[in-house]
């Protein structure tokens, strides 16, 4: 009777299993690694966003209809972008802005700039005097809202200091539908700015 041989297959080495010590030591390098690699770049980020460029929820109805069109009928927020790189320069007549509340400076306002220094401003209620002028690193800013008890601006406020600017609003991005730039060249002026020495302007925009 022949006889069968099967086929010599070797023996499986067994490898060791890992301790609990060095399945810890293993994640806690691959954790470490993930930590280092946002440590490292968020000192970058942290300037971008505080120096460069922001997305800000604007809250109220104190710029409807240009802003927050539909707010008094679903209280839904514009998101725009603020460019936030030397904030404080080139600010024009019709410019959207973002800033630091006089009052609050832990917050934050959306609002248009009607007049710059040494303008002068015929001002509407509650302000207490009929016109102001425009000081030396100031701005005047209003919301596009005609109702003036749903704005908090410059006519309750007073002029606002250009430190306290953060940015210059740049487009929407929410809603979809809304999306886009915001040109200052839009903006249809106000007759109740003066000018410099007086001369009430027309609102010539230059590039």
């Amino acid at each position: 009777m022949p006889l069968h041989f099967r086929p010599f297959r070797p023996i499986p080495k067994l490898r060791p299993t890992r301790t609990i010590a060095q399945r810890f030591r293993a994640d806690a390098r691959t954790t470490f690694g993930i930590l280092f690699f946002f440590a490292s770049w968020f000192p970058a980020w942290s300037f971008f966003t505080n120096n460069v460029f922001c997305i800000m929820s604007v809250t109220g109805p104190s710029m409807a209809p240009f802003l927050n069109t539909d707010y008094n009928s679903s209280l839904v927020s514009d998101r725009v972008w603020v460019n936030m790189w030397r904030a404080g320069e080139g600010l024009k007549r019709g410019m959207v802005v973002a800033y630091r509340s006089p009052t609050n400076p832990e917050r934050f306002a959306v609002k248009r700039i009607i007049a710059l220094e040494g303008d002068t401003v015929i001002t509407k209620p509650p302000h207490p005097f009929t016109q102001e002028d425009v000081p030396f690193g100031h701005v005047w800013v209003e919301g596009d809202q005609l109702d003036g008890n749903k704005t908090m601006d410059s006519n309750r406020v007073g002029p606002v200091s250009k430190s306290l600017i953060v940015g210059r609003v740049g487009g929407v991005v929410w809603p979809w539908r809304k999306a886009g730039r915001i040109r200052r060249e839009d903006w249809k002026g106000s007759d109740r700015v003066l000018v410099g020495k007086g001369t009430v302007e027309e609102y010539e925009f230059f590039h």
